[in-house]
């Protein structure tokens, strides 16, 4: 069986963004150079590098650069 997290706050912003943007966890990921499972666990909460972090969000134009 299978386990899930809830997003975080910020998490369900980043879901948001993604959907906004037709963009795929995978596709992110692509183009921060990093794992899908790291995106995951970011959006989760289980992962809180702020490097990684803030890529996803510029990448998202979450932030003003």
């Amino acid at each position: 069986m299978r386990r899930t997290r809830k997003p975080t706050a910020e998490g369900m912003e980043i879901k948001m963004a993604l959907f906004a943007q037709d963009m795929t966890v995978k596709e992110l990921a692509g183009r921060i150079n990093k794992s899908e499972a790291t995106v995951c666990e970011v959006i989760s909460g289980k992962n809180q590098s702020e490097k990684t972090r803030d890529l996803i969000m510029r990448e998202l134009h979450l932030v003003a650069d």
